[in-house]
């Protein structure tokens, strides 16, 4: 999966328009917010493990709604072909609400990084799996350029030696194997374990209760990146306070 979703975006990348809009708002600190409201929620209309989760939510909507019952970041999905997402989604939620977005993509290029920037993103993700150290390298350096926060993310213990020479500050460990799209939460509890306690650490994927949380939390991570539980909900508000109770 991971290699059909990477050959698809270099096309994807091709449609970003030569024009980009100018940016009119500033950074927003991600750290101080996620400190008090752990959550990342995530607007995402599909997914190639989910499938169509709920393709005629209004993006804008749908994060208002997170920042109102208790996210302290919203992510976004920008990925067109497999997540029926898009950087004018990226605008309209920026637009939107008072808390730090996430652009989240399999950020392969400069370019992406600059779109991010321009439709609003206060965060980007670089995904270690996908880049060699040269390339994150590279793509950090554009995002620092532009002051964006960046989420570094991990599935194993070894990728962390591709980042740490980069100063990150926020590591996401996603539970989610990329090829076979399993989830395997005591692997990414391990692997949130090993980390060092100065990292601001994320746990990421398969989080659908507050057991869920209570056990990432135990681990070492000190947020949660929520997509598809978040999506699928009926009641937005009941939800949050599902999770929140993880964190008692």
């Amino acid at each position: 999966m991971l290699d059909k979703i990477l050959a698809n975006k270099k096309y994807e990348i091709e449609e970003i328009p030569e024009i980009l809009p100018k940016r009119t708002k500033d950074i927003i600190e991600p750290l101080q917010t996620l400190k008090n409201k752990p959550f990342i929620a995530e607007v995402k209309k599909a997914s190639p493990s989910a499938g169509e989760i709920k393709p005629d939510a209004s993006p804008a909507e749908q994060a208002a709604l997170y920042e109102k019952y208790g996210a302290g970041a919203v992510s976004v999905l920008t990925d067109k072909y497999f997540f029926k997402g898009s950087f004018e989604y990226l605008k309209e939620v920026s637009e939107k609400i008072n808390i730090p977005v996430l652009c989240k993509d399999f950020i392969i290029s400069e370019r992406q990084i600059e779109a991010a920037y321009a439709f609003g993103a206060d965060i980007i993700l670089i995904i270690a799996a996908v880049l060699t150290q040269e390339e994150i390298g590279r793509l950090s350096e554009k995002a620092r350029e532009l002051n964006l926060y960046i989420l570094y993310e991990i599935h194993t213990a070894e990728e962390y030696e591709k980042i740490k020479d980069f100063s990150p500050a926020l590591v996401g460990v996603n539970s989610r194997n990329l090829d076979t799209l399993e989830i395997d939460k005591q692997k990414g509890a391990q692997i949130l374990n090993t980390l060092p306690d100065s990292l601001f650490k994320i746990a990421e994927s398969g989080i659908n209760s507050p057991e869920d949380v209570a056990n990432f939390r135990r681990a070492g991570a000190d947020a949660f990146l929520i997509g598809t539980y978040l999506m699928k909900s009926d009641n937005i508000k009941k939800s949050f306070q599902n999770l929140y109770r993880g964190l008692e």
